[in-house]
């Protein structure tokens, strides 16, 4: 069987393949008549599904965060593709792995090169010239390496999906170079630093699989918090770390969300403080907004009304011969 992934798919398609599901929960129509309402996952996206018969029988055979096998049609429903499911079963790996079945299909997934973008991280580091903000941001990067290069970057909002924390940080890196380059009365290292540990915290704060949610840890603290806690212990093994300086990337890490309303412990109190908020900000917002657009099915040059923004979007010009 060849692996039919999500973005492949078409209205009316017929589907037999493997995913992850993301999402489960038993509605009622208008007639009181249960159903199922699934939102399935692949490494490269997401769809709504629906099981109508059977409901009962088959909501107890599978869980969210199951892989399952998922044979079904292809419709669309307000302008959005989903599956109307006529089987479905729990994978069983040692059976499907001869069709195809493997694990890393399943986790939606940054497109881009992981050990490319891992590879510049590394290289930035070995760019700093503060001595103590190099070994501090070395240190974490080569305790929690591994977790950095796989974790969501969050739960819902933007970049979540496998290796979407690193995409952030090393998005948010390239346009912190230009930023400093155009304003060289900033601190370069402290900006760079800050935004490489900013969201550190996110490591404990997110609990990371087939679905993405909060640990308990991340329910009751926070990843700013968190992740100052990180920072602030790893600078205490480093002898003679300047306080002042320790301080001020602790303050970067609890102020990077900007506004108390956006629950940030701290509002930015200096420039390079600021600059990591905006460039998190504007990352954070564009990717939120190309979500939206690629999600959108309607025809035209605009989105449907919804989404992140609440409201229209400009998709361009369709290509000749498009709708």
């Amino acid at each position: 069987m060849s692996k039919t992934f999500i973005s492949d798919l078409k209205e009316n398609d017929s589907v037999i393949s493997f995913f992850g599901v993301f999402n489960k929960t038993i509605r009622k129509t208008k007639d009181e008549k249960l159903y199922l309402d699934l939102m399935l996952v692949d490494r490269t996206g997401k769809i709504n599904a629906k099981i109508w018969d059977d409901t009962e029988k088959l909501a107890s055979q599978f869980e969210k965060g199951d892989a399952v096998k998922v044979q079904g049609v292809v419709t669309s429903f307000n302008n959005e593709l989903q599956i109307k499911v006529e089987k479905i079963r729990q994978v069983i790996p040692e059976r499907d792995r001869s069709e195809g079945y493997d694990i890393i299909d399943l986790l939606l997934s940054t497109t881009k090169d992981i050990d490319k973008m891992w590879e510049d991280l590394l290289e930035l580091i070995q760019s700093l010239k503060n001595p103590f903000l190099k070994q501090v941001v070395l240190a974490i990067y080569e305790k929690y390496g591994d977790q950095i290069r796989t974790h969501p970057g969050s739960m819902i909002l933007h970049h979540a999906f496998r290796g979407g924390l690193l995409e952030h940080l090393h998005t948010m890196c390239r346009m912190a170079e230009g930023v400093c380059r155009a304003y060289p009365e900033l601190d370069r290292d402290l900006v760079i630093s800050g935004i490489m540990l900013h969201d550190i915290g996110k490591l404990q704060e997110l609990a990371a699989g087939m679905t993405i949610t909060y640990s308990d840890t991340g329910n009751f603290i926070g990843h700013l918090v968190l992740g100052r806690d990180v920072v602030h212990e790893e600078c205490l093994t480093i002898a003679e770390f300047p306080e002042l300086l320790r301080l001020k990337l602790e303050h970067i890490l609890l102020s990077h969300q900007g506004k108390y309303e956006f629950q940030s412990p701290r509002e930015p109190q200096f420039l390079e403080a600021m600059v990591v908020y905006y460039i998190d900000e504007l990352d954070t917002r564009l990717n939120q907004m190309k979500n939206d657009i690629e999600a959108d099915l309607s025809e035209g040059k605009w989105t449907a009304k919804g989404g992140y923004f609440k409201r229209v979007l400009f998709k361009g010009e369709p290509e000749p011969g498009e709708k």
